[in-house]
C-alpha cells in the first residue's frame, strides 16, 4: 500500500517532465556521446545564433557526416579542418518581408559554428563536400593505414 504523499512513478510526475525537458536541452551536447566515448566534451560552444543537427556515421572506409543546413546558401559554408576537429561554419541569411511585423517566429537564421572531434585515422587530404536539398555531405575517408585489412589464414 502507498502513502499518501507519494508521487506515482509515471512518465507524467512533475520529475519525468523536468527530466525530458533537461535531456532535450543537454542532448545536442551529449548527443556525441553515441558516437565516440573517447572525448564526449561538447566543442561546439562559440557564440551563434543557431546550430545545425549533425548526424555522424562510421563504415570500414570512411566516415560520413551530414549537417542539416536548409535554406543555406552553399558558398556561404565553410568546412575546415585542423588536426582531428572538422569545423562547419556559415550563415542562413534572413529572408524579411518588407513592412511586415513578424507574429510568429519558429525558423533560425544568422551565424552558425559546428565542431565535431574526430579519430586520427581520418584523411582530410582526400575529404569531400556536397550539398544537395539542404543537407551539407562531408566525406572523409581514413587513411589506408587504419583501415581494417583481413589476412587469410592458409595451411602451412
Amino acid at each position: 500500500m502507498s502513502r499518501p504523499g507519494h508521487w506515482p512513478r509515471e512518465s507524467a510526475t512533475p520529475f519525468a517532465l523536468l527530466q525530458q525537458e533537461l535531456q532535450r536541452l543537454l542532448d545536442p551536447y551529449l548527443g556525441q556521446v553515441r558516437f565516440r566515448e573517447v572525448d564526449p566534451r561538447p566543442t561546439d560552444l562559440d557564440p551563434s545564433a543557431w546550430s545545425p543537427p549533425v548526424d555522424l556515421y562510421e563504415t570500414p572506409e570512411e566516415f560520413l557526416v551530414a549537417v542539416e543546413v536548409p535554406g543555406v546558401a552553399p558558398e556561404s559554408i565553410d568546412v575546415a579542418a585542423v588536426g582531428s576537429v572538422l569545423t562547419v561554419k556559415g550563415v542562413k541569411e534572413s529572408a524579411e518581408l518588407p513592412e511586415a511585423h513578424i507574429q510568429v517566429r519558429e525558423r533560425n537564421f544568422g551565424a552558425f559554428h559546428r565542431q565535431i572531434n574526430l579519430p586520427n585515422e581520418v584523411d582530410f587530404d582526400r575529404a569531400e563536400a556536397t550539398i544537395d536539398h539542404g543537407v551539407l555531405k562531408i566525406r572523409l575517408p581514413k587513411r589506408s593505414a587504419a583501415r581494417t585489412r583481413t589476412i587469410p589464414v592458409r595451411p602451412a
